[in-house]
């Protein structure tokens, strides 16, 4: 996923430059960032005109007349989350000289537990300890903390007209987690990958309130979360700004007021990718149905007619029902619980084949041998290839630009990318961070712009989400720096079962086994146990998902699994 904003940015001489004591030890990782599976937020401050409404709205009341120091303390605390206009009641409790600075939506810090108001000799002064289970930016980027992080934020107060209110408080709001499940929500932003075809998916959070369409296209205008620079492309040129902080949205349309220079220099094509580009991100708000972009309150000219190189954008590719196995020491098509011969392919019994790939368009294909030491493709010639060796390689994964990826599971963190139609030439992938990892599993996205990967350090092994950074002709260069993933089982391998949807799980050839459902939009799911459960395949949906033991296939039916049929084939994988 490259790092995130973690810093208080606490306003120039304020007393309070925030004493923050954050051990966001993001899995263990320095500069990670993470996927939340719970919950997060950024907010843009809206205008008036805007008309969606949020589904909850939270209403805490303002400070009492007379209230003690700690009291107003409390009640800031309680009136923090509370959106509505521009965090009106929030501000009450703040003295004049700040309640028109304090920034609420610079940062959010989501905090386990309750917050301690630690008093001092000086009765204006406090300093705020929290559990830290989350931090967000601006732009609705989440960066998840360790268990037991804390963080210290003083606050001062002064006194009003005879009445307390604090004068001195970091940028930024404190929310539980559970009131942040309520307040908050998930939202996709939509970038392109390298060549402009796939439209993939950037998750970041919001406050369910009149304005969220503001935030969320502010936060597109400021490009990609982190882990994700490099490896996603933005139609729209960087400072693209809106002329205000306003998406109105009324019967439905989505008004995107840009400033003038965001179309300077511009072609019909890269219009009429911006305008994409803003449909697939709003269109995922219920309130939107058609987006109109404008400059300075001009509609944009798109031209006559879609540019000959606009591409339509392919987001959740499918993956087809057909998977690719290994029966009888040959490559297989499994299809409907029952093998096919697939016509045309060499025979690989020799190399004694495991864990095979296949593309999308099932004419390239890749297999590790039994010792898992030697990859082999098979390109469109139908020519078998040794395109990478070394210790304990990962699973093939086949990208939808043709390349083939697998990782050495020794601890060198290396990491091979092959394209079989071009004499399997080999490209070692730039991937710092895995130097002192020992990888488990590597896949590719099926829009080939993130990888998933499962690395084990010590005694701990974790699933990580990392952006693919390629050349324009879909070639990889390097994978980021990831963000981390927080599933509640033990993992070792998982796959991909959509464009913003993970099955992670810890392999045991006698242990009954528990595979979890990850969704990048916070929720998951625990699959129900299988006895030997080694490896599992997943096409398009958490559904659509199989399972092996070493003597059976299972393919999943409701939250149960159901055995197939003999013959038992081995590794089946669907494309990807």
């Amino acid at each position: 996923m490259a790092p995130t904003k973690v810093e208080s940015q606490a306003r120039p001489g304020a007393l309070v430059r925030t004493v923050v004591v954050l051990v966001l030890a993001i899995v263990a990782l320095t500069g990670c960032s993470s996927i939340p599976l719970s919950g997060p937020v950024g907010t843009s401050q809206a205008e008036q005109e805007e008309t969606e409404s949020p589904a909850y709205t939270f209403n805490p009341p303002g400070p009492a007349p007379g209230a003690s120091p700690k009291e107003v303390v409390n009640g800031f605390l309680l009136a923090s989350p509370a959106t509505q206009d521009d965090y009106r009641i929030a501000r009450e409790f703040l003295a004049p000289s700040l309640a028109g600075e304090w920034q609420p939506v610079e940062r959010t810090v989501v905090y386990r537990n309750e917050v301690n108001v630690v008093g001092s000799p000086s009765e204006t002064e406090f300093v705020l300890q929290l559990e830290v289970a989350a931090v967000i930016d601006e732009f609705g980027v989440r960066q998840e903390a360790e268990e037991g992080a804390t963080e210290s934020i003083p606050v001062v107060l002064t006194e009003v007209d005879g009445q307390w209110r604090i004068s001195e408080i970091p940028d930024g709001t404190m929310i539980s987690t559970v009131d942040f499940q309520t307040l908050f929500s998930p939202h996709d932003l939509y970038f392109y990958d390298a060549t402009y075809t796939y439209a993939v998916p950037d998750v970041r959070w919001f406050a369910s309130r009149q304005g969220v369409s503001a935030a969320i296209v502010s936060a597109l205008l400021e490009g990609p979360a982190p882990f994700l620079s490099g490896a996603v492309i933005s139609a729209f040129p960087e400072g693209s700004t809106l002329v205000r902080r306003a998406v109105p949205v009324e019967s439905g349309a989505a008004t995107v007021d840009l400033s003038s220079e965001v179309l300077a220099g511009t072609t019909f094509l890269r219009r009429q990718q911006m305008q994409q580009q803003l449909e697939l991100t709003l269109g995922e708000l219920n309130t939107v149905s058609t987006v109109n972009m404008t400059v300075d309150q001009r509609e944009v000219d798109l031209g006559p007619a879609p540019d000959p190189a606009f591409k339509p954008a392919v987001a959740g590719p499918a993956v087809g029902s057909t998977q690719v196995a290994v029966l009888d020491g040959e490559l297989v098509f499994y299809e409907g619980s029952r093998p096919v011969e697939p016509k045309g392919l060499p025979s690989v019994a020799e190399f004694s084949p495991r864990a095979p790939a296949m593309s999308l368009d099932q004419q390239r294909f890749a297999f590790l041998n039994e010792d898992r030491n030697r990859m082999y493709v098979i390109g469109a010639d139908r020519r078998v290839r040794q395109a990478a060796s070394g210790s304990a390689l990962t699973h093939p994964s086949m990208d939808p630009f043709g390349w083939v990826w697998t990782a050495a599971g020794d601890g060198s963190g290396e990491v091979y990318a092959a394209a079989p139609d071009e004499e399997a030439s080999r490209i070692s992938i730039s991937a710092q961070w895995l130097s002192e990892r020992t990888v488990t599993e590597l896949r590719i996205s099926r829009e080939g712009a993130r990888a998933l990967i499962i690395a084990r350090t010590g005694d701990t092994s974790r699933a990580y989400i990392a952006g693919v950074v390629r050349d324009q002709n879909g070639q990889p260069r390097s994978i980021n720096t990831p963000v981390a993933l927080h599933p509640s089982v033990p993992v070792d391998s998982g796959v991909w079962a959509g464009e913003s949807t993970v099955i992670v799980m810890e392999a045991s050839d006698k242990e009954p086994v528990t595979a979890e459902i990850l969704h990048f939009n916070g929720t998951s799911q625990r699959m129900a146990p299988l006895d030997g459960m080694l490896e599992i395949s997943a096409g398009n949906g958490d559904q659509d998902v199989y399972a092996q033991t070493s003597r059976t296939l299972y393919i999943r039916v409701g939250n149960s699994w159901a055995p197939q049929s003999q013959p038992v084939v081995q590794d089946p994988t669907f494309p990807g």
